[in-house]
């Protein structure tokens, strides 16, 4: 998607600098470790079990402690940052994003489970000046009251990692709850990082993300531009010197040696705080603009896009006091929300996608002649730009050829937001496309030479194309595959059928057909899960085999899906359950659709070993 629909999200973006600690390839020996004070002069330590880190069940004494060994990373819940709820700010009013450059008035909606909106009032779409929108997804950019509409926005989140350090017999405690180690303050490396000299020229040493290193100077009482807040008091701010060298700050970690401050996530670990501008790979967050009062106040972020800004809601809280830090509360602790990516709409980064610019969605053959369908044609990916010729008119236009449709449409056989469609096109005139870039595929005159009837040795290269369909349907690639990739598959063969014996099939529709079976074939790309052991799933990889095993007979009607079963201790037999125990405790079986005996899967059909 472009920069001026959607900004601070992305499958792969961070939004939020982690204060707590990530590992340190060195092996620490004997050291010694303070832990922060806490309001009791206690902390809850952590016991390992089965490989996880839970709480323990009793606290420990604030106090010094040694630790050997390694720290022990791991990856940490993924944790929600952005998502179809989040508000945008225009112009002081809240909205939400439905993508594609329209805007919704968050007062005009409430949001319905699986990211749906349902209007409360009659309300227009706008674009992100708010300003009102003529057509959106093909249609008028106006809904009236009780209209649903599906967002096409997807959840964006990031990981917060935590470090372990082992003080005693299955005895931990996290980076973030070290305040010194050998009796000095150490600043949280949160990326690889390079050390400069004092004149800010990049030296050959390179500390490794997730150390915990000692700064030189003394914490004072006061706030820099990198500071930090003390026992969770927003009036307690601290820092240590910053250095400012050729525009970029610097903590100093020796004799001339410093590293940058927007590589460090904590001193001391209390969580680090900048003034900003906060600046990304892509883009530069530069204000915070605040809405409301106390308790009920909104922050939101003022990110450069292009010639407009545009504000996003950061899932930030303040208080009063707009000198205090911007602190974003989640279940496991405040984060500072510092480092930023920009991302594509979902769909941009997969497909080409049109719009239409009229609500009159028309479809046309590869004649060139318009057609009779049942979609509605809101968004449409396509995978093919070319010219069709059509006798009728006696001219060449350029067209695109729709691989499916990505919204979910009322009435559609599979009823699903991804349906698949086989040898359909649209008029490039008729559209708008974005995301991937296609290529046109032939010329004018090509198209026109195309028009005649194909002959009989064109029409077995046909035959010949489709004559594997069975190895393929049989391949991993296609049994595992999505039933959107499957369909496609199915339509592209079903459609070569039909011109293989079609005696006034023309040379075009030869050749299409052929580009059709090809493409559909490469398409396809299922695969089984890999694991480390099949006959010892994880429970991570128990959810990804059922899931898989789920879609490969997803949209059959002869089965009614795929559920889990568990073994009682009590009873003989498997029973009905909720999730995962073991190879040994869980099985999933295949429900028909019709009754009858329900159907035992192999783990090892869908799981294969690394």
């Amino acid at each position: 998607m472009k920069l001026n629909h959607q900004i601070l999200s992305g499958a792969a973006a961070v939004f939020a600098a982690i204060s707590m600690g990530l590992v340190t390839s060195q092996t620490v020996q004997a050291q010694s470790i303070t832990l922060h004070k806490g309001y009791d002069k206690t902390t809850m330590p952590y016991v390992r079990q089965k490989g996880k880190f839970i709480s323990a069940n009793k606290r420990i004494k604030i106090k010094k402690y040694k630790f050997n060994g390694q720290p022990i990373l791991t990856k940490g819940d993924k944790v929600v940052y952005a998502s179809a709820a989040t508000p945008y700010l225009i112009n002081q009013d809240n909205y939400y994003y439905l993508g594609h450059g329209g805007y919704l008035k968050q007062d005009n909606a409430y949001m319905m489970n699986g990211n749906t909106y349902v209007l409360t009032h009659n309300s227009y779409i706008y674009d992100k000046n708010g300003k009102r929108l003529k057509t959106f997804r093909g249609k008028r950019a106006y809904l009236i009251a009780n209209t649903k509409i599906k967002s096409g926005v997807r959840d964006e989140y990031y990981r917060k990692p935590f470090t372990y350090y082992r003080i005693g017999k299955n005895t931990y405690v996290q980076s973030d709850q070290i305040a010194k180690v050998n009796g000095k303050g150490v600043l949280f490396i949160s990326q690889n990082s390079a050390v400069y000299n004092s004149r800010g020229q990049r030296q050959r040493q390179v500390i490794k993300a997730g150390q915990l290193v000692p700064y030189v100077g003394k914490v004072e009482k006061k706030s820099s531009r990198y500071f930090y807040v003390t026992s969770g008091n927003n009036n307690d701010i601290r820092s240590i010197k910053n250095y400012r060298i050729k525009g970029n700050y610097y903590f100093k970690i020796g004799k001339n040696k410093y590293l940058r401050a927007n590589n460090v996530n904590a001193i001391n670990g209390n969580t680090l705080y900048t003034k900003g501008p906060i600046k990304g790979k892509i883009v530069t967050a530069d204000q915070m603009v605040r809405i409301g009062m106390g308790d009920y106040t909104s922050s939101y972020y003022r990110v450069k896009a292009g010639k407009n800004p545009i504000y996003i809601d950061t899932g930030l809280y303040e208080e009063t006091n707009p000198d205090v830090p911007y602190v974003w509360c989640i279940d496991n602790g405040p984060t500072l929300a510092k480092q930023y990516l920009e991302s594509q709409d979902y769909y941009d980064l997969r497909y080409s996608v049109v719009y239409f610019k009229t609500n009159q969605a028309v479809f046309y053959n590869v004649n060139g002649e318009k057609v009779e369908n049942k979609f509605a044609g809101d968004e449409l990916a396509v995978n093919q730009k070319l010219y069709l010729w059509n006798a009728k008119d006696n001219q060449a236009e350029l067209y695109y050829h729709v691989q499916n449709s990505l919204v979910y449409q009322a009435g559609a056989e599979d009823e699903r937001q991804n349906t698949a469609i086989s040898n359909l096109y649209v008029k490039a005139s008729d559209v708008d496309i974005s995301g991937q870039k296609l290529k046109t595929s032939n010329t004018k005159a090509e198209a026109q030479a195309d028009s005649a009837l194909a002959t009989s040795s064109e029409k077995q290269g046909l035959t010949t194309a489709i004559s594997d369909v069975d190895s393929v349907k049989a391949s991993v690639k296609y049994r595992l595959d999505s039933w959107v990739n499957r369909s496609l598959y199915d339509q592209a063969v079903e459609n070569a059928k039909t011109i293989a014996s079609d005696k006034t099939a023309t040379k075009a529709a030869v050749k299409e057909a052929l580009w059709q079976v090809d493409f559909a074939k490469k398409n396809l790309k299922g695969a089984k899960v890999k694991v480390k052991d099949v006959n010892n799933l994880t429970p991570i990889e128990a959810e990804q085999v059922l899931n898989l095993a789920r879609q490969a007979y997803d949209n059959d009607k002869n089965y009614l899906g795929v559920a889990v079963y568990q073994k009682w201790a009590h009873k003989a037999g498997y029973y009905p359950a909720e999730g995962w125990k073991s190879n040994q405790k869980t099985r999933y079986y295949l429900i028909p659709a019709h009754g009858g005996k329900k159907i035992l899967l192999k783990f090892s059909d869908f799981a294969t070993e690394k």
